[in-house]
């Protein structure tokens, strides 16, 4: 049954009288949708690894099938049948094993220290992140806050 109920979200977005605060406007417009994507519960999903090998905490991957859930493997930037990227690995997930994957939210407790505050993530060649586009040109997956 549909519902003609709308649920509006005041999401912050700079005007032109701001002053120039790129990263905080950013930071400040994730953390709200961050918000919004609690309610609507997309924030993460259990998954199965059926990939042949163990899919690290932190690993783009992409969805491959479904057998009792969805089943994943590693995304690759040099691969592009492994797109689009589903999710990204909350934990390691041992290969035949069910496991989380990040649909949309926060990324916390992972180790960014290789890359800057307000670098743009994408698919790395070969797996895992990266804060330089691939020559496939792969669409960015995440900020990097702190």
């Amino acid at each position: 049954m549909a519902s003609d109920a709308t649920q509006i979200f005041d999401l912050p977005f700079p005007t032109s009288n701001d002053p120039v605060n790129v990263h905080g406007d950013i930071q400040a417009l994730a953390e709200q949708v961050d918000l919004v994507l609690q309610t609507i519960a997309i924030q993460d999903t259990e998954v199965r690894n059926n990939s042949g090998s163990t899919i690290t905490k932190g690993t783009p991957v992409y969805i491959t099938g479904f057998s009792t859930k969805p089943t994943i493997a590693k995304c690759d930037a040099d691969d592009l049948d492994t797109f689009p990227v589903a999710g990204i690995a909350t934990t390691n997930i041992t290969n035949g094993s069910d496991g989380n994957i990040l649909v949309s939210g926060m990324f916390n407790n992972f180790d960014t220290s290789s890359f800057a505050a307000g670098d743009i993530i994408y698919v790395a060649s070969g797996g895992g992140l990266s804060n330089s586009q691939s020559a496939n040109n792969g669409g960015a997956i995440g900020i990097i806050f702190e």
